[in-house]
């Protein structure tokens, strides 16, 4: 089984003020994610095409990061990050990174789910979904049923009780990535910057899932929606165009007393459901 494994001493591109990186673990467990579909299917991302000869790309529609904060991280500190294909079902595909130190604690863990699609049109808003050939047989299915359950669980959140934070307009130049969409990353980091800074500022984050649901087009504007309980946040993330919910966070604070949500047992806590507002994974 193909795996990615490096090596790097830390420092300011991959600390923040509490450790370890959020947004560097997403981004660069995105690009081992990546890097393993590669080598599953012998073709470079800029290979991914479909017969028509249309991009194709894999998008993440679900990432949780999960803290060990009793393992501290500091300037120059050795990390040995280990990513591990952990499902394969077309068009799905789930991997786990690991962040680990010298001495063999695992700091961080971070799980992303991808599936295929393509551009349809010129919108942002628009996509078909797709798929590519891997030189794999299946495997991991009951990951993908646990992790495809709690995206269904975050999709069908009623955000009744949530209240307006922020309006974000989106900047190309700044939100996007070089295909020209909302880097996912982005999602979080916009989360993080709007949702309840005053906790993300004074209070280690413990655990993050975030659902991805729809993206968004140059200049468009967003809204942020959160709902903050015990010191766990939960938030939407709304397109200006027609309202829709393009992604939901769920985080768990390090002071919290309450259980991190368990990704492969399926649990939300208690889940309203509300008719749906964007496409969900089927």
């Amino acid at each position: 089984m193909f795996t990615c494994s490096k090596i790097l001493q830390a420092g300011m591109p991959h600390l923040d003020i509490f450790g370890l990186s959020e947004l560097f673990c997403l981004a660069n467990a995105g690009d081992n994610h990546w890097s393993l579909i590669s080598k599953l299917t012998s073709r470079m991302p800029s290979e991914w095409k479909g017969d028509q000869g249309e991009r194709i790309y894999a998008s993440f529609v679900y990432a949780s990061v999960t803290y060990h904060r009793h393992f501290s991280v500091e300037e120059d500190d050795t990390i040995r990050i280990e990513c591990v294909p952990r499902s394969l079902l077309a068009p799905f595909f789930i991997t786990e990174t690991n962040y680990i130190k010298a001495d063999s604690d695992i700091v961080a863990t971070v799980r992303l789910m991808s599936t295929f699609s393509s551009t349809n049109g010129h919108s942002n808003n628009k996509f078909l979904r797709s798929t590519i050939d891997f030189h794999s047989d299946p495997f991991g299915e009951t990951i993908l049923e646990s992790t495809k359950s709690r995206y269904k669980e975050m999709y069908r959140h009623n955000d009744g009780d949530l209240k307006k934070t922020q309006e974000h307009v989106v900047n190309p130049s700044v939100d996007f990535n070089a295909a020209k969409f909302m880097y996912f990353v982005n999602y979080c980091q916009l989360f993080k910057r709007y949702e309840s800074p005053e906790l993300s500022s004074t209070v280690p984050l413990k655990f993050r899932e975030i659902a991805y649901f729809g993206n968004v087009d140059p200049f468009e504007r967003v809204t942020i929606f959160s709902r903050q309980k015990n010191m766990n946040v939960m938030s939407a993330m709304n397109r200006s165009s027609d309202q829709k919910c393009i992604a939901r966070s769920f985080s768990v604070s390090l002071q919290d007393q309450g259980e991190i949500p368990d990704v492969d047992a399926g649990i939300f806590g208690n889940v309203q459901e509300t008719a749906g507002s964007c496409n969900a994974l089927r």
